[in-house]
């Protein structure tokens, strides 16, 4: 096999195993919804109407390698009835979030987000765990239709959708432009054969006998 031959093999090689990872992730790693009777463990329960969303790039707080990162969606909430837990405040703010981007194929093997997360002036029951100042909806079905009763109504079931500003969120797939698994494939693996690339082209040129020009020095008088 010739150099440029071997060559083309493995660059075919590295583009089937990135495509491969970036089409089965994403099968893999959403977490199954929660059932009413495990909603229901939340430490509080409200219904209320949407107020404000705010988006924030953070840390992921699952995968909390350097390198990864999360959209944190922070939901503000008016109170209308207090259904489980304590709760003097008539507003509240809690933490939603979706993968921004991660370092390596098999972090994105993690929960990777609330759904739905509801647009303003939508009214829901949400499950919550925390504390003040602290809430987070539980993971990944915590937003519910108020009169969601059951477990198929609080499964995501296309009755609440995703906020605009939630569906235009954008990301790279991974932090580094590939998964650092591919990176390694293509240190050790692309750049030897690159160099032996190189060494084997210039060997070649070198054994390649030189055709004489038919205008050089080995021309006759009358050209021939």
């Amino acid at each position: 096999m010739s150099a440029n031959n071997h060559m083309r093999s493995t660059s075919l090689t590295i583009i089937t195993f990135a495509a491969v990872s970036c089409s089965t992730i994403h099968a893999n790693a959403e977490k199954a919804p929660l059932s009413l009777s495990e909603l229901q463990k939340s430490d509080l329960i409200v219904v209320g109407s949407i107020r404000r969303i705010r988006i924030e790039s953070e840390r992921s707080r699952f995968e909390n390698a350097f390198g990864n990162y999360d959209w944190g969606i922070y939901v503000t909430l008016a109170i209308e009835n207090v259904e489980k837990g304590q709760l003097a405040d008539t507003e509240i703010e809690f933490r939603c979030f979706r993968v921004k981007s991660r370092r390596r194929a098999m972090e994105y093997f993690s929960p990777s987000g609330h759904r739905p997360i509801p647009s303003i002036g939508t009214r829901v029951r949400v499950f919550l765990y925390g504390e003040k100042q602290k809430w987070s909806a539980a993971l990944p079905n915590g937003i519910t239709p108020p009169e969601a009763n059951d477990d198929e109504s609080v499964w995501p079931d296309g009755r609440l959708t995703d906020a605009a500003e939630i569906s235009d969120l954008r990301s790279l797939l991974y932090t580094y432009i590939l998964p650092l698994e591919l990176w390694g494939i293509l240190i050790f693996t692309a750049g030897p054969v690159a160099i032996g690339a190189i060494i084997f082209t210039r060997k070649f040129r070198r054994r390649t006998p030189e055709v004489p020009n038919a205008t050089g020095k080995n021309a006759g008088p009358d050209g021939e």
